[in-house]
């Protein structure tokens, strides 16, 4: 999660979290059903890979919510975290002066 005064940028393996945590699945059963390594399915969670368009065809055939869902929260994601690092990078500039 990156941060700035005006901007939250929340990763969608936040959301894949919360839908495991509401199906009682564990990372490593969703793993499994994803096809992916348990490792790849932590860094998808954590924010630290991105989530591309086949991932998010994966992740409706499991969870049954939209690829075009988890498309739109990757694609956001990315520009709130642009926007507060930039805004972050603004602010320290400003703070330097």
């Amino acid at each position: 999660m990156v941060r700035s005064r005006n901007y939250i940028a929340t990763p969608p393996g936040a959301t894949i979290q919360e839908q495991l945590d509401d199906r009682n699945m564990s990372q490593k059963e969703f793993a499994a059903r994803m096809g992916m390594s348990e490792e790849h399915i932590s860094k998808l969670i954590h924010g630290e890979v991105q989530l591309t368009p086949e991932t998010g065809i994966r992740l409706e055939m499991v969870l049954g919510i939209p690829a075009k869902f988890w498309n739109n929260l990757e694609a956001n994601y990315r520009e709130k975290m642009i926007m507060a690092e930039a805004k972050n990078e603004m602010d320290a500039d400003v703070e330097n002066v």
